[in-house]
């Protein structure tokens, strides 16, 4: 199964899953280990003095921590970005949108640790993919520079006036409690004052900044570490990853209830008709059941201002 314009074998494996260090165990293909491989970053990825800019109505960024615990996540996302695109055309969920493959790891440890995409769409998209560096390193104290990648995004992106951005991150620690100074500059990201970039971006991008959480290690999910990132982002945008393998149907279950009037119930349906599992279906409507609850529409009989999913709406009983 691929997009129109996306034509690219898609890699998967069953959709029973558990964590381990290889790629077999967490269900990412021998040809995605091949084709990302790159040790020494393009110089068209570093983030020195670009400005990522989209032109489109919907820019897709993600953002994959390529550290230890998550680098095989790079793979399954290269697996199945084919599908991943595909069914957004093919279902409609956007109209006119793009994709922008970024990289996160740890700044004070780390070779690589902000690597940056352009926009581009269909088969083009491989060719960033496949200059990713995953160095597979990191810190060692629970922390990783999402607050950088953060800064970076806020300062050097570009998006069309009325334009709907969103931002996905993937990862399973925090971020430093404060951007460096000296990072931001090493990488050429204009620093004026010390600032929280999660509230900065959140409010640039209309409040579309998910972060899709994974298990602390691949192990377990750590209350401190969840309760963290719900309060640099609105709770229900704060979504955990019961399945590795299904990050692609949840970022497609965010995006399809964000823009396309899918509701939780109706986008299972959708799953079903790509083929899913009964297990990898109810993984999934569990870990978007907060998002979707909080989009629920609102019947009022008169005019109200209402808050869901971080969004505020004036009209009568309008989906969030």
């Amino acid at each position: 199964m691929g997009g129109f314009s996306y034509d690219r074998d898609v890699y998967s494996s069953s959709s029973s899953s558990s964590w381990g260090s290889s790629s077999d165990s967490f269900g990412a293909s021998s040809y995605s280990k091949s084709r990302l491989s790159s040790s020494t970053l393009d110089v068209s990825m570093l983030p020195n003095g670009k400005i990522l800019e989209s032109k489109t109505k919907n820019p897709i960024i993600i953002v994959l921590d390529v550290t230890g615990s998550n680098i095989d996540f790079a793979r399954v996302v290269y697996d199945k970005l084919p599908m991943f695109y595909g069914q957004i055309e093919q279902k409609g969920y956007l109209k006119d949108f793009d994709i922008a493959i970024c990289a996160v790891g740890d700044a004070y440890h780390d070779n690589y640790p902000l690597q940056i995409g352009s926009f581009a769409k269909g088969i083009e998209l491989d060719s960033w993919l496949e200059k990713l560096v995953l160095e597979g390193e990191g810190g060692s104290f629970g922390e990783e520079s999402y607050e950088l990648a953060a800064y970076y995004l806020l300062q050097n992106t570009k998006f069309a006036d009325g334009s709907e951005p969103i931002v996905f991150f993937i990862g399973d620690e925090i971020p430093y409690s404060e951007v460096s100074k000296s990072q931001a500059e090493t990488f050429g990201i204009k620093y004026t004052q010390p600032i929280e970039p999660f509230g900065a971006l959140r409010e640039k991008v209309k409040d579309n900044v998910f972060m899709l959480l994974n298990k602390a290690c691949g192990k377990y999910f750590k209350d401190d570490i969840t309760e963290h990132w719900e309060k640099l982002l609105a709770p229900q945008h704060v979504v955990k990853i019961n399945e590795e393998k299904a990050i692609v149907d949840i970022m497609l279950g965010i995006i399809s209830m964000l823009y396309s009037s899918r509701t939780l119930e109706t986008y299972k349906l959708d799953m079903k008709g790509r083929g899913q599992t009964t297990e990898r279906i109810e993984g999934v409507s569990q870990s978007l059941k907060s998002l979707s609850t909080a989009l629920v529409p609102v019947k009022v009989s008169g005019t109200i201002t209402t808050t869901g999913s971080g969004k505020k709406s004036t009209q009568k009983g309008k989906r969030l």
